[in-house]
């Protein structure tokens, strides 16, 4: 029943320098293996990880089979080197309404970042792509 309730977000650093998630919080549903939403992981998994220049990271997460639920959560992308926030991103893809939401706020003027992808009308999420770039050096 929910695991019509999914976003894939795809977060690529396309820049030289490293970033990293932190405060991963899955507030409702759950996070899963990429490709099999029956297999759980557990958000120590993603937390922490750092992401390099050309590399990308997805963070998979869906509602829960056979329950009325849709998935929600939040991470912040952080600049290793200084350990600032350089974004907030949230996401909410609930079950039962017709609006689902895909947000990142905060402002570090270093960084750029740009997404796409987003389905804000019913259903799923969908795959996001999340481009994240330090500007100068």
């Amino acid at each position: 029943m929910a695991y019509a309730q999914w976003v894939i977000i795809i977060i690529r650093n396309v820049g030289a320098a490293k970033f990293s998630i932190k405060n991963l919080n899955p507030s409702w549903g759950k996070l899963h293996a990429e490709g099999d939403k029956d297999t759980e992981v557990n958000k120590s998994t993603i937390e922490g990880k750092v992401v390099e220049a050309d590399q990308q990271l997805r963070i998979n997460a869906c509602g829960r089979s056979d329950a009325a639920e849709g998935t929600t959560g939040s991470f912040d992308l952080v600049d290793v080197a200084t350990q600032q926030v350089i974004r907030h991103v949230y996401w909410d893809c609930p079950w039962g309404t017709k609006r689902n939401t895909f947000t990142v706020s905060g402002s570090n003027s270093k960084w750029m970042i740009e997404y796409s992808g987003q389905n804000l009308d019913s259903g799923a999420l969908g795959t996001i792509s999340v481009d994240v770039l330090r500007k100068g050096n």
